[in-house]
């Protein structure tokens, strides 16, 4: 048989890796709420600068026509004016022409300065909701960033932390094939890392690890006389290891709906739902969670301790 490992370092370090994550986890949620602010002021002055924007944009629309139309008569008037007619008759049709070409271009400058003075009331409002706009989706967008670098640090952090606790089942699970003959027929070490990892797969399967390592740890030590389990005595740890799995489930499945609530439908956050409430209501989970599952480590720790302090027993 080989030399059982002592695995209690791996479990510390999969429990320090927990608050790392519980830490960032926070960080990010805060960082969402701030998000959550900037993008509801966004969606609220929304309408109202549109508004602003479409009157603005409306009345400077007759602009340019303005502009052609001053340019064309004023340069019909200069061609007007350096004619020369021959005759009186020419001479008089000249003068008429002249006259009203002045008048059409005295209305079209007038018409010109109304639209002005509406593009200059429009701008005096506009110019103000404008630069506020600026600034709201300025900051929108830094705290967004500023949410997602928090985000993906966190994500990061919870797959080391992930790795880090298959590898202690793997090797606890190795351990256990040491010591116990019938785990030709159980989980192989391997079968930790595809728990974790295989989608959909790892829906279910850490639980069953969890729970068989466990309870064939147990069984393993009782073998040899190592712990001695009174009858009367009830064992929750299934019933503490369920637990810890449904907070966990309950916890990711939360954040997607809080991160899709976020960033993949108008508004923020949630419709209906107090959004500080629903972040409070995921950090209160994840503490749950990483706290049983603080519990669930140390005490396997100590089974881990017991397996290898026996070790000579299961050689005989």
């Amino acid at each position: 048989m080989k030399k059982l490992t002592n695995n209690t370092k791996l479990g510390k370090l999969v429990l320090l890796c927990n608050v790392l994550v519980l830490v960032l986890f926070i960080i990010s949620m805060l960082n969402l709420m701030k998000f959550d602010k900037t993008n509801n002021a966004v969606i609220a002055e929304r309408g109202h600068y549109n508004r602003l924007y479409e009157g603005y944009a409306t009345a400077q629309h007759p602009l340019r026509q303005d502009s052609a139309e001053v340019a064309y008569y004023q340069y019909k008037l200069d061609t007007l004016q350096q004619k020369t007619a021959a005759t009186k008759d020419e001479r008089k049709a000249l003068e008429e022409s002249i006259e009203v070409t002045k008048n059409t271009l005295a209305d079209k400058k007038k018409q010109q300065e109304d639209h002005l003075k509406a593009v200059a009331e429009y701008e005096r409002e506009y110019t103000p909701a404008h630069e506020n706009w600026l600034k709201l989706n300025s900051d929108n967008a830094s705290s967004k960033k500023s949410f997602w670098i928090w985000a993906c640090l966190t994500i990061v952090a919870f797959l080391a932390k992930t790795l880090l606790f298959a590898m202690w089942g793997a090797a606890n699970n190795r351990n256990l094939h040491q010591v116990a003959p019938w785990m030709k027929s159980g989980m192989k070490p391997y079968s930790s890392y595809l728990a974790w990892f295989v989608p959909f797969y790892n829906l279910v399967k850490p639980l069953s690890f969890f729970k068989e390592l466990w309870n064939e740890t147990d069984y393993a030590l009782e073998t040899v006389g190592a712990v001695n389990r009174d009858e009367n005595e009830v064992d929750n740890s299934n019933l503490y290891m369920s637990i810890w799995w449904a907070f966990l489930l309950c916890s990711v499945w939360l954040m997607n709906l809080v991160l899709f609530g976020t960033f993949f439908r108008e508004g923020a956050l949630f419709v209906k739902a107090n959004h500080t409430a629903m972040v409070i209501v995921a950090v209160v989970i994840m503490v749950i969670t990483m706290c049983v599952e603080t519990l669930l480590i140390l005490n396997f720790n100590k089974k881990n301790l017991k397996l290898v302090e026996n070790e000579d027993k299961f050689n005989k």
